[in-house]
């Protein structure tokens, strides 16, 4: 997997402005936003396993940058399959972000069904780390986003 990231770090330093991280074509993949309470990630069309690996590595700096507990991932507007990111975000992203301060995160699925298995896939992951759930609806998503309390422990899983 050959991801760019190297690309985007003059955009990471005009934070917390909207970041837009597009394909070689030029189109729009993902706009990141600070929100009052929260950070967003917003999907655009057809995504693949290097563009959430480099999305990641983007939404890292970003919350070095400006710390924020809370991340709202919606994907309402994507579709495709990045399953293959999975194990990278497991072993490599989860630790990191979670140092940085990640302590929330809602997932707003695609209407895509490989998309869908994606995020699930992700989830199982997440959840011993994270407070994370998944939705539907973009508007639970936000409700929960702003309910959630980083300062609650996520349990240790049982070894």
């Amino acid at each position: 997997m050959s991801t760019y990231f190297c690309e985007y770090s003059e955009l990471v330093a005009v934070w917390p402005h909207p970041v837009l991280l597009k394909h070689e074509q030029g189109d729009v993949f993902l706009m990141f936003t600070s929100k009052k309470d929260y950070i967003e990630a917003r999907w655009f069309g057809h995504i693949n396993a290097d563009d959430v690996i480099t999305a990641a590595k983007v939404y890292l700096e970003l919350l070095k940058k400006q710390p924020n507990p809370k991340l709202l991932n919606d994907k309402t507007e994507a579709s495709g399959d990045w399953e293959e990111a999975n194990d990278w975000m497991e072993y490599e992203w989860l630790p990191q972000v979670r140092t940085a301060g990640l302590k929330c995160f809602a997932h707003v699925y695609s209407h895509n069904m490989f998309s869908k298995l994606s995020a699930r896939d992700l989830y199982l992951r997440i959840i011993p780390d994270l407070q994370m759930e998944n939705f539907l609806h973009r508007k639970d998503a936000v409700k929960w986003l702003k309910s959630c309390d980083p300062h609650n422990k996520v349990p240790t899983p049982a070894l």
